[in-house]
């Protein structure tokens, strides 16, 4: 029978940061040994740091397996409330010991945004508050989400689907789609059916990145299917296989707007299909944001709902969507926009 609460208190143990640090170590390390070297203590301290823990909440967090820890359903529930609890306090520490905005952004971004919107937006950001170190990742939507649930990332610009209903969401813009082909291709600068599209070899990314996604979800809805002649984790192999006419694709029109211009590729028109898909901005529903959050989000809001600031696009006037919350630095560059706006 484990003690209540009351009666651990009782017997002077009280719960620290030590106890959350510790446990968190263990839970990663899923061994007393290899936590105890991680972290520089004995083996008699981090054992004895999670007994106090289950004792003090009348539960077993690991089960002792062939002198291995095996963390149980408790243990993992616990483990959520204990990375936030540290992140928390963290955060807290951070935001008292410094004057002003400043401190540790971590930021992740799924790959067609972070290679059309977010270099442009980071620069804006990182010109505001200098003073702010930032930590960008950029992957696939799914490996964001992952990121975000388990507190490595503090906030994220996603075009795919987030699935957890533990991220809380809101929209930034929306992304628009071109199709496109090879300037000799017989469909360049023509208007065609999807039918007739989807029977040309389709170039695509990968089955787990936004592209392919965006278009599957929406291609589902006409009754076609889509078998890609190619599928590539890079979007230059792509765009190169598209320019010597070995197929056709589809990909966000920030994205091929250069080579347009240039004519490398030609743009094909549908007489009966288009899509569109909704940026999000991301963060985990139970992380609290620090001001330097707070003004990312505003300045995410303020620069991206436009869906004019990119590589191609910097940006110079937007229209107000959100109310402003926070002041900006005064003379940054987005005190400035902000100005122009007002």
């Amino acid at each position: 029978m484990f003690p209540t609460p009351y009666e651990t208190f009782r017997k002077g143990v009280f719960m620290t940061l030590r106890h959350f640090r510790i446990f968190i170590e263990v839970a990663s390390a899923g061994s007393i040994t290899q936590a105890a070297r991680n972290l520089y203590l004995t083996q008699p301290t981090v054992s004895t740091a999670v007994r106090e823990l289950e004792e003090h909440y009348g539960t077993l967090f690991f089960d002792r397996i062939n002198q291995r820890l095996r963390i149980t359903g408790e243990g993992r529930r616990f483990l959520d409330y204990a990375r936030h609890f540290i992140q928390m306090y963290d955060e807290m520490e951070l935001a008292f010991s410094n004057s002003g905005i400043s401190g540790v952004l971590r930021i992740g971004a799924s790959t067609n945004v972070g290679i059309s919107y977010l270099p442009r937006f980071m620069q804006l950001f990182q010109e505001t508050y200098p003073q702010v170190h930032t930590q960008v990742h950029i992957q696939t939507t799914a490996q964001t989400e992952a990121m975000l649930l388990n507190g490595a990332l503090d906030l994220a610009i996603v075009g795919g689907t987030i699935r957890s209903e533990q991220i809380a969401l809101t929209p930034l813009f929306q992304e628009h789609y071109t199709a496109i082909c090879a300037p000799g291709h017989p469909m360049a600068g023509k208007t065609v059916s999807i039918n007739t599209f989807m029977k040309q070899p389709l170039l695509f990314r990968e089955v787990s990145s936004t592209s392919y996604e965006v278009f599957q979800n929406a291609i589902r809805q006409t009754g076609c299917e889509v078998t890609p002649a190619w599928e590539s984790t890079s979007q230059e192999a792509i765009l190169e296989a598209v320019r010597l006419g070995l197929g056709v694709t589809i990909l966000p029109s920030t994205m091929i707007e250069a080579e347009l211009r240039l004519s490398a590729i030609s743009r094909i028109y549908f007489s009966d299909f288009s899509f569109q898909n909704t940026v999000h901005l991301a963060w985990h529903q139970s992380k609290f944001l620090s001001p330097v959050m707070q003004d990312f989000v505003q300045m995410a809001r303020e620069l991206l709902s436009s869906n004019h600031i990119s590589a191609q696009n910097p940006p110079e006037i937007f229209p107000h969507t959100y109310p402003v919350h926070r002041n900006f630095p005064k003379d940054s560059p987005a005190a400035t926009l902000t100005e122009l706006r007002y």
